[in-house]
């Protein structure tokens, strides 16, 4: 039926980079311990509130490719699980594999402000010789945009619309239960189109570590209540808060 659909937004376990507060960007690292638990229990959390995916789409992404893979095995469910690079974290250019610390120290607090949390801020190309040392995924298809090159969050929303539009919303409203597992800024982008964020709501918006955010599909092609709802609210709040007293996402 349309509109009884439901989407569920989960940002992958912690990183090894996310525990070390660097900036990973397109790296691909894989979970940390606490990550690897943190997939376990957003799949049994899932499981617990009785939202079963009917079809998952991740980010190619190891840590969010190993998130996805955790909850399905929570769940014991054998559904389709497509990887899409639209979802991937953002390229964060040349902050790239750089301890956050270091970035505050060396380009100013405004600079770090503004490339990190601003829609429209991007950091600067990374030098191609660097970019040539970093772990990426091996299927990139071709066409892409060079990596180092640097996202802002406005061009991390228009590289994750075609995905919202195409992929996603059309299958939520068809009534599919679709579960997506990518990043902080890639579902920050998401949240912008699904709730029409502006640009002090996205600044201050904070996705925490594993735990699921859901939207229920309403007539008309909207998506309620506005925000979403965690399925652990408490340990949601507790873990956004934490995002943000770090400086954010």
């Amino acid at each position: 039926m349309h509109g009884s659909g439901t989407l569920t937004l989960l940002r992958h376990g912690e990183s090894t980079y996310n525990a070390a507060r660097i900036f990973t960007g397109l790296l691909d690292v894989d979970l940390s311990s606490l990550g690897e638990r943190q997939a376990r229990a957003a799949g049994q959390l899932l499981a617990e509130r009785g939202a079963i995916p009917d079809l998952v789409l991740s980010s190619p992404l190891r840590r969010a490719r190993r998130t996805a893979d955790a909850v399905l095995a929570e769940l014991g469910l054998v559904v389709p699980l497509v990887e899409d690079w639209r979802l991937e974290e953002r390229d964060y250019g040349i902050l790239t594999g750089l301890p956050k610390r270091t970035v505050a120290e060396r380009y100013g607090h405004d600079l770090f402000f503004a490339w990190r949390r601003t829609l429209h801020g991007r950091p600067p190309a990374a030098d191609p010789a660097d970019v040539a040392t970093w772990e990426l995924v091996s299927t990139r298809p071709p066409g892409l945009p060079v990596p180092g090159s640097g996202e802002s969050l406005h061009d991390v929303v228009e590289r994750v619309r075609p995905c919202w539009e195409e992929e996603i919303s059309s299958r939520v409203q068809s009534g599919r239960h679709v579960l997506v597992v990518a990043h902080g800024n890639s579902l920050r982008a998401l949240c912008a189109l699904v709730d029409d964020l502006d640009e002090d709501e996205l600044e201050a918006l904070n996705l925490p570590a594993g735990q699921p955010l859901r939207y229920d599909a309403t007539p008309g092609g909207r998506y309620g209540p506005r925000g979403g709802c965690y399925l652990d609210p408490q340990a949601a709040r507790a873990g956004a808060e934490l995002i943000a007293a770090e400086g954010g996402t």
